[in-house]
């Protein structure tokens, strides 16, 4: 069988064509990537600083023994931009796709504003409130947000030796835990070292210097399940919630004398797949009205007002309404809603259609959407 020459010309053109369709398809593939921004403050006071490089040093070597050189950005932020300002420019000039993770790490001092009634960092030059630091991350609208944090709910100094540094091998492609933790999940990651009004603590008495009692076991759990790519986020906070408290017990086995605390409790306020209830279904609706989801959207209360949207359940009439997670709901139906229990009889008593005011954190826009419920 023969072709014309200009039939043999389109088909060479049109395979073209598709060879660059698959190349771009297989290049946006890979062009993920994890963004790491590490926030250790080596000025903070009381020799703290000295504890922070060990930190760093082992959350940048956990990232860059997982991720591939090709799909890791790592910032970290200097000594002399410590403060609030520098921090959130450092977090808003970053170059980030929908499809992105950022990863937001601090070590160093921290407390708790009882007035404001939210922790912030305690920065060697000023003060950055968690939820203000959060709202800029999301406001990034990455695929997942994560903000780790290594600092008290109170002050404590402590004074180790800095750990020197080690020649890196960046693997050729990511593990499967990070696959797992950064890749495939989408929503909010929010998870400190030390509940309220508790410390946290740091191991200066181990051979090595292996840093604070909530990264180095982190770091640990991590490594340990660098191939297993069946943990997720809750196996991973399940995990880790002992360790670190084993960590505390193994320094201070009668607890710790001048302030009293017994453990170390870390405070996992968010993450994908939180169990958290959905609003209750109402009592005299039939079975077969009670198909699918309502609503479906898990909540939790917002330090800055209203509630936070930390799942929305896919197919559901939340996700079909263009919602997306971590916006806010501030009303439903003019109803002030700031608690769960607000935000699950106010789904439950409406009607069929429901009017919700909300924020949306990708542009701090307020919008009044009317949601059509599943029943």
């Amino acid at each position: 069988m023969t072709y014309s020459k200009s039939f043999q010309q389109g088909y060479f053109c049109l395979a073209f064509l598709f060879l660059l369709a698959v190349t771009a398809g297989t290049q946006q593939a890979v062009a993920q990537k994890i963004h790491l921004v590490i926030a250790a403050d080596i000025n903070a006071s009381g020799g703290v600083g000295a504890i922070t490089k060990i930190d760093q040093w082992n959350v940048k070597q956990l990232f860059e023994s997982n991720v591939p050189c090709s799909q890791l950005n790592i910032v970290t932020i200097p000594s002399e931009e410590m403060r609030e300002s520098d921090i959130l420019k450092t977090v808003d000039s970053l170059d980030i796709s929908n499809e992105d993770t950022l990863v937001f790490y601090y070590s160093g001092h921290g407390a708790f504003d009882r007035q404001k009634q939210q922790q912030f960092l305690q920065l060697s030059l000023g003060n950055l409130y968690r939820p203000e630091l959060l709202k800029h991350i999301i406001q990034k609208s990455p695929r997942l947000s994560v903000l780790l944090t290594d600092c008290c709910n109170v002050q404590v100094d402590n004074v180790v030796q800095e750990r020197q540094s080690e020649v890196t091998v960046f693997p050729q492609e990511i593990s499967p835990l990070f696959k797992s933790l950064f890749i495939y999940c989408k929503g909010v990651v929010d998870i400190t070292s030390s509940k309220l009004g508790e410390y946290s603590f740091c191991d200066n008495k181990r051979v090595g210097n292996r840093g604070s009692c909530f990264t180095y076991p982190l770091a640990d759990l991590m490594k340990v399940n660098k191939d297993n790519a069946q943990m997720d986020w809750n196996k991973l906070v399940e995990e880790l919630a002992p360790k670190v408290d084993e960590a505390f017990k193994e320094l201070y086995p009668n607890g710790h004398t001048s302030s009293g605390q017994m453990s170390q409790t870390i405070v996992a306020a968010d993450y994908p797949g939180k169990n958290l209830p959905l609003p209750p279904v109402a009592a005299d609706s039939s079975t077969e009205e009670k198909k699918g989801y309502r609503f479906g959207v898990r909540a939790t209360p917002h330090q800055g007002g209203g509630v936070r949207m930390l799942e929305i359940i896919n197919d559901s009439p939340a996700q079909r309404s263009g919602l997306e997670v971590g916006d806010v709901i501030l009303e439903i139906n003019g109803k002030t809603i700031n608690t769960e229990q607000e935000y699950s009889d106010a789904v439950d008593a409406s009607g069929k259609k429901m009017q919700v005011k909300l924020i949306n954190v990708r542009d701090g826009k307020t919008m009044t959407p009317t949601i059509e419920l599943g029943w």
